[in-house]
């Protein structure tokens, strides 16, 4: 039984890239094409208000220092604050702990650097249609790296109508050092494209995105749009090296349909290996969040 599904495991490689055949550009341009927003417009590109409803970029964003995760686990946002040179690394101390995004981040720079020397890397993102028996996925041929991580959690509207945001501890030093090894961050939601201006200037607040980086947001473009497509989409153009989201169905759809959630044995490897299971990255505030300490514990 054990050899049986051993055979069963390895994904097809549709497709290798090196280096040096390699166009962002031409990747950038058919993504955008396709309905993703990119978030590294230069200023005065665009107008993005925090209540704005659409937006084609992200003006850049003031500097700050970097997040500093560790003994902290999550950071807070106020998007309440008026002031033009806010900070978004304000931190609440809660539960110390490592980053959740730690490993997720780790496996695509090891991607990376498999493609400096000049070995094969495979995308994440299973092929239309796929053969549950014998999955594969899509062809990464002449492809830019790219991450996927969804937006959306548990309680997805609370992203746009809260006061106070949270962002998950070590997320910042995670996302810098992707665009250190010029590794794309695409973002993922099925909030619709009218609600992009508010979207992109959280992220920018948050200090997610960079006016340096080849980074996208990819909200539901209406109709009969569906996150997987999106996805594919994604994956046409890049090679997506790692994806996040907080449940399996944001790795693929056939999750929503299987009777049992461990029915597709086949792609169980893929979990922590392309796939990782991740709280969202950014969850509203509550009560409990800001709580302060009993005086008596000291």
């Amino acid at each position: 039984m054990s050899g049986c599904v051993a055979a069963l495991l390895p994904l097809a490689a549709l497709g290798t890239i090196g280096k040096n055949e390699i166009d962002r550009g031409r990747a950038k341009q058919e993504l955008v094409a396709s309905g993703a927003i990119g978030l590294g417009m230069p200023v005065g590109s665009v107008t993005i208000g925090l209540d704005g409803d659409s937006a084609a970029g992200l003006p850049v964003p003031a500097d700050g220092p970097a997040g500093q995760g560790g003994a902290f686990e999550i950071a807070e946002l106020d998007l309440e604050s008026g002031s033009a040179d806010r900070e978004s690394q304000n931190f609440q101390p809660l539960v110390p702990g490592a980053s959740p995004y730690a490993s997720f981040a780790a496996h695509a720079l090891k991607q990376s650097a498999r493609l400096e020397t000049g070995e094969g890397v495979e995308s994440v993102v299973l092929v239309p249609r796929v053969d549950i028996f014998q999955p594969e996925t899509m062809d990464c041929e002449g492809k830019p790296l790219a991450v996927l991580i969804d937006l959306d959690g548990p309680a997805a509207a609370g992203l746009l109508k809260a006061e106070t945001l949270y962002r998950q501890n070590g997320l910042v030093e995670a996302l810098n050092r992707l665009h250190f090894a010029q590794i794309s961050v695409i973002w993922l939601s099925d909030h619709p494209v009218a609600a992009s201006g508010r979207i992109s200037a959280i992220l920018n607040e948050a200090g997610f995105s960079h006016s340096e980086s080849d980074d996208f947001l990819f909200l539901d473009r209406g109709g009969e749009d569906r996150k997987q497509v999106r996805r594919w989409d994604a994956a046409r153009n890049y090679c997506i090296v790692a994806i996040a989201g907080d449940n399996r169905a944001d790795f693929d759809e056939l999750y929503d349909y299987l009777l049992e959630p461990d029915g597709a044995i086949t792609l169980n490897h893929m979990f922590d290996n392309g796939w990782f299971l991740t709280p969202p990255p950014l969850v509203e505030a509550t009560k409990e969040m800001v709580a302060k300490p009993d005086d008596k514990e000291g």
